[in-house]
């Protein structure tokens, strides 16, 4: 078998006023990964989970504010399949598990959240005699809206606009992803924007734009290739509206979060797994209502 050394770092490919736009159903939950040899198929399984404390404004002056933690946490099986060595097919397919708690009550709903189907095309792939590699990759998708979503009402009823497995609407996805490597030492630009659409009820999600910056390094002990990687992350995400046709904007929603993000994935033959680790440097979501916590993700694949 070959070294696992030819590696890229790829995009694998989320309401009530105070709603979470990444953090729950309206987030993706594809992880990023260090993925070996980019013209064979690979099947997998990810872990990510995330978590936020969030504060409900007060509606009255004399109502206090009300405080919560949310945790979301996904089980996703996904894979690559290579068409031909300049364009591969991606598939994710996330379980969801989303709890919050608030004033010693956790509520939870869990199921399969919405699949993604994301087409890549290698635009530029250097000669291996260069001594800078080059390899830029690009791709769009779908997100279908096969999660269970209960809807603008019933998440008035429950207070829970980001509990929902899934979100209701059909999205579509963008992708940019950028490798030089001189030998095992190598840079990644990787960026997607999510182009979302109306639920049944109007609502719409705000679009998503995701960039990171990621040096990582290959090296070789004993049968076991080693890669880790450290890094840097931004997202960006537009306001939601509560009515899309009549142009009712959410603004407790949108706003940025950056990390900074470490991993490490380790090879032998055909086998890899996966773990990193994400913490939020500078953040500003929902008028500052929303505060993302360090993130975990971890995966093992198998290539074939």
């Amino acid at each position: 078998m070959k070294r696992l050394c030819c590696i890229m770092l790829l995009l694998s490919a989320v309401y009530t006023s105070k709603a979470c736009d990444v953090c729950g159903a309206s987030s993706s939950s594809q992880g990023l990964g260090l993925l070996p040899q980019m013209t064979r198929h690979f099947a997998g399984l990810q872990y990510q989970s995330r978590s936020f404390n969030s504060t409900q404004e007060a509606l009255s002056e004399t109502a206090p504010a009300t405080y919560s933690k949310e945790l979301y946490q996904t089980i996703q099986a996904w894979g690559r399949y290579s068409i031909r060595e300049d364009l591969q097919l991606f598939a994710f397919v996330p379980y969801q598990i989303n709890q919050r708690t608030s004033a010693n009550t956790t509520t939870e709903n869990r199921g399969i959240g919405d699949i993604s189907v994301l087409a890549s095309y290698v635009a530029v792939n250097s000669a291996d005699s260069s001594s800078i590699k080059h390899r830029l990759q690009i791709g769009g998708g779908v997100k279908a809206p096969t999660g269970k979503h209960f809807g603008v009402t019933e998440l008035e009823k429950q207070g829970l606009p980001n509990m929902q497995p899934g979100t209701g609407s059909w999205d579509f996805l963008l992708n940019t992803n950028y490798t030089a490597r001189v030998e095992n030492v190598g840079i990644n630009i990787d960026a997607n924007y999510t182009i979302t659409t109306l639920t049944s009820d109007r609502y719409k999600y705000g679009n998503r734009l995701a960039t990171q910056l990621s040096a990582f390094y290959s090296y070789t002990t004993g049968s076991i290739v080693l890669m880790p990687n450290l890094g840097i992350r931004y997202d960006y995400t537009l306001h939601d509206y509560e009515n899309y046709d009549k142009k009712w904007l959410n603004t407790g929603t949108g706003g940025y979060i950056s990390y900074l993000t470490a991993g490490v994935q380790a090879y032998y033959q055909n086998v890899g797994i996966q773990l990193s680790y994400s913490k939020p440097t500078v953040q500003d979501f929902a008028n500052g209502n929303v505060n993302a916590q360090s993130n975990i993700t971890a995966g093992a694949l198998i290539v074939f």
